[in-house]
């Protein structure tokens, strides 16, 4: 009986053995981004995962082998190896879009002071171009500026920190699948 059993047990092909479930490892790299944004002062970031979304917040902290962020609405716990990108917010769009806004009221400012300056009708004389160009530099580009900058203070901007390559997140799929 014994050799029937151990026969029957040989001849069953390899595929049907029991197999072990491959547990994915956190990517390192992760958790060095997490540490690090930790040790900065708090920032917002914005986990992205195929499973859960993505899930935005003011703090982070690490529990090992999860990642928790604290939500508007409480804290998300999310698996390491299921982050596909993480984002850190990094200050405002307000110089940016500052000057954006600013160069071309400045240049239209130093057209028009420029015209003042020089027009005799206005009293202006030929030698004070340069100087009406600066007063409409000023009049004309420090308020575009200013409000600009107060409209680019509304845009947050985001930095990438990290991104799973596409290649290991195929890699994880194919590794579940034959699991």
């Amino acid at each position: 009986m014994v050799v029937v059993a151990l026969a029957v047990a040989g001849s069953v092909p390899s595929s049907a053995r029991a197999q072990t479930a491959t547990v994915p490892h956190p990517d390192s790299s992760l958790q060095r981004v997490i540490a690090s944004i930790g040790l900065d002062s708090p920032h917002s970031v914005r986990l992205a995962s195929r499973g859960t979304g993505r899930v935005e917040g003011d703090g982070i902290r690490v529990f090992g082998d999860s990642v928790s962020v604290d939500t508007d609405q409480g804290a998300r716990t999310l698996a390491m190896v299921d982050i596909d990108s993480l984002w850190v917010q990094r200050g405002t769009a307000a110089l940016t879009v500052g000057i954006l806004v600013a160069l071309p009221c400045a240049v239209f400012g130093a057209m028009v002071g420029t015209f003042i300056a020089t027009d005799p009708d206005s009293g202006g004389r030929p030698g004070r171009a340069p100087l009406g160009a600066l007063y409409g530099v000023v009049v004309g580009g420090v308020p575009c500026g200013l409000l600009g900058a107060g409209l680019g203070s509304l845009i947050r901007r985001w930095r990438l920190e990290f991104a799973r390559t596409a290649l290991a997140a195929i890699f994880k799929d194919v590794l579940q699948e034959a699991s």
